[in-house]
C-alpha cells in the first residue's frame, strides 16, 4: 500500500511504483489459494518464519543428500528386483527433498515481492512435484515391504512398481498441465481441487495400507512361531527386528494418515481453491504448514528406517525377513495338508 495522498496530478515516479505495486498484486492474486498477507504476516511471525523456512529447508537438504547417499548403499541388497525399487524410492525421495528445499530457499511460498511469473510457475510447479515423488515414494516403501514379507494386501496387479511409476508420472504431468492452465485461467481452479484431493485419498490409502500389513505381518509371526515350537527359526535377534519393523511400520501410518489428512482439509477448507476469502489467516496457515513440513520429514525418517531394516532382512549376513517368509509358507502348507487329510 502506498503511504501518499492524492492532491493534484501523480508524478511519473509515483505512477510508475503504483503500476508496478499493482501488477505485482496481480500476479499473487492469480493463484486461487489464499495465502498470508504477507508483509503483514511476516512482521507478526518474526523470528519463527526465518526458523521455519530455514530450519526446514536445511533439513530437506539433508534428506535430499540421505537419499543420494542411499543410492549407492543399497546397491549390496541380495535380491536385484528389491535393489531397483530401493534405487527408484530413494530417487523419488532425493527428487521430493530437492524441490522442498529449492522452494523455501530461493522464494518461501511465493512470498517474496520480487516474485516473477515464469518464477511463481517454477516454485508451483516444483512444489507439486515433489509432493507427488513424496507420496511416491511412500508407495514403493509398501511394495517392498509387502514383497519381503510376502505379505498379500489388495490386488496382485496393484502390486507392482512400474504401475507405480506410472501412476506418479501421471500425476506429475496433471500437476503440471493444471498449474499452467490455472495460473492463465483461474476459473479452471477445479483441475487444482481434483490434483489435491486425488493425491490426498491416494496417500491415504498408502498409510492405510501401511497399517495393515504390519498387522498382517505380526498375526503371520506370531502363528508362525506358535506352530515351530519345538524347531524355531527364529533368534531373538530376528525377532526383535521384525518387532522393530513393525513398529516403524505402525508409527508411519499414524503420521501419514495425520498429514493426508491435513492436506484433504487444506483442499476443501479455508486455504482451498472454493474459499471466498482472499487471504489466508495467519497463524492458522503458519501452524498448518509448519506441521505439514513436520510430518513429511518424519515420515522420510521412518521410510528410510524401514528400508534399512528391509534389505538387511535380505542380506547375506541376516536373513530374519527371509526365513520368516520361508516359515510362513512352511505353515500355510502343513494347515492346508492337515485340512486335506482331514477331510
Amino acid at each position: 500500500m502506498s503511504s501518499w495522498r492524492f492532491t493534484g496530478s501523480p508524478k511519473a515516479e509515483d505512477t510508475a511504483s503504483t503500476v508496478n505495486d499493482s501488477s505485482i498484486n496481480n500476479a499473487k492474486n492469480t493463484w486461487p489459494e489464499p495465502s498470508p498477507e504477507w508483509s503483514s504476516a511476516i512482521e507478526e511471525w518474526g523470528w519463527i518464519w526465518f526458523a521455519h523456512i530455514y530450519g526446514f529447508g536445511s533439513l530437506f537438504v539433508l534428506m535430499t543428500l540421505y537419499a543420494f547417499a542411499s543410492l549407492y548403499r543399497f546397491r549390496k541388497t541380495l535380491f536385484a528386483k528389491q535393489k531397483v525399487h530401493l534405487r527408484v524410492m530413494n530417487f523419488a525421495l532425493m527428487t521430493a527433498g530437492f524441490g522442498r528445499c529449492l522452494a523455501l530457499f530461493w522464494d518461501p511460498y511465493a512470498s517474496r515481492e520480487s516474485t516473477s511469473v515464469i518464477q511463481n510457475i517454477v516454485l508451483l510447479t516444483s512444489w507439486g512435484i515433489a509432493t507427488a515423488c513424496m507420496t511416491s515414494a511412500f508407495s514403493i516403501m509398501l511394495l517392498i515391504f509387502l514383497e519381503t514379507t510376502r505379505t498379500k494386501l489388495g490386488p496382485p496387479k496393484l502390486r507392482n512398481l512400474p504401475l507405480l511409476v506410472s501412476i506418479t508420472v501421471a500425476n506429475i504431468v496433471y500437476l503440471i498441465l493444471s498449474d499452467l492452465v490455472v495460473w492463465f485461467y483461474r476459473k479452471a481452479k477445479v483441475m487444482i481441487f481434483v490434483c489435491h484431493v486425488t493425491l490426498a485419498i491416494w496417500g491415504l490409502a498408502i498409510f492405510v495400507g501401511y497399517f495393515v500389513a504390519s498387522v498382517r505381518m505380526w498375526r503371520n509371526l506370531g502363528s508362525t512361531l506358535q506352530s515351530r515350537n519345538s524347531n524355531n527359526q527364529y533368534s531373538i535377534r530376528d525377532v526383535k527386528k521384525l518387532k522393530r519393523l513393525f513398529v516403524f511400520m505402525s508409527v508411519a501410518s499414524i503420521f501419514g494418515v495425520c498429514n493426508f489428512s491435513v492436506s484433504l482439509y487444506v483442499s476443501i477448507g479455508e486455504f482451498g481453491v472454493f474459499t471466498t476469502n482472499s487471504y489466508a489467516k495467519s497463524w492458522p496457515w503458519f501452524a498448518i504448514q509448519t506441521a505439514m513440513r513436520t510430518m513429511e520429514l518424519l515420515l522420510s525418517a521412518l521410510v528410510f528406517l524401514i528400508a534399512v531394516e528391509s534389505p538387511k532382512t535380505c542380506s547375506k549376513n541376516s536373513q530374519s525377513v527371509s526365513r520368516f517368509a520361508t516359515a510362513r509358507r512352511s505353515t500355510i502348507q502343513s494347515a492346508s495338508e492337515s485340512q486335506t487329510a482331514a477331510l
